[in-house]
């Protein structure tokens, strides 16, 4: 009796195949867990910003007729808000106020349908050039339901669309508001 050695052609194949699956669903475990950081990452990003914007939102706002005697503290404008005070100057004026990106601003492998096309929020100071106060934001909403305060409503979405989220496009949102009540005011 002759006893063989080595593996056949089929043992071979057989075992090829299964290396091959198990590091095919490896791979796919790792690309999964991969796109998953990003979009947390994603929308940790887009929370703190909001956050953090609504927040300095607030902190200006609340400074609104502060020692400017007679001129109004503030004019609300559809989406945007002038804020009057006085710290540096006679009348400090602090506008805030959403501007569309322009087609080179944004991302170049992203398109973005109207009703997702993101825009910036901006800040001007005391007549000085604009800037960008904060990105990727899709809605404000300034309201004065009483004359001592002032609601704002900011909505913030991600920049990239989750291809595994199936609503909005794959774009996420985030809704924050702040009723702020002004001290400042002689009424």
């Amino acid at each position: 009796m002759s006893s063989r050695r080595g593996y056949t052609l089929i043992e071979l194949l057989v075992a090829i195949m299964i290396t091959a699956i198990i590091s095919a669903a490896g791979f796919e475990f790792y690309i999964k867990m991969h796109n998953q950081a990003l979009t947390q990452e994603e929308i940790s990003n887009m929370q703190q910003a909001s956050t953090a914007c609504l927040q300095e939102l607030v902190k200006t706002t609340r400074k609104a007729g502060y020692m400017i005697g007679n001129h109004v503290p503030y004019v609300i404008n559809g989406d945007s808000i002038y804020v009057f005070f006085r710290e540096t100057q006679a009348v400090d004026t602090v506008l805030y106020y959403l501007e569309d990106y322009c087609d080179g601003e944004l991302s170049g492998n992203v398109s973005y349908p109207d009703a997702q096309r993101p825009r910036k929020l901006m800040r001007k100071i005391n007549g000085e050039t604009p800037c960008i106060f904060s990105d990727n934001i899709n809605d404000i909403t300034i309201n004065a339901p009483s004359a001592t305060s002032i609601t704002i409503h900011l909505v913030a979405q991600t920049m990239t669309p989750d291809e595994d989220y199936p609503h909005n496009g794959g774009f996420r949102y985030y809704p924050s508001s702040e009723l702020i009540v002004l001290r400042n005011l002689k009424l």
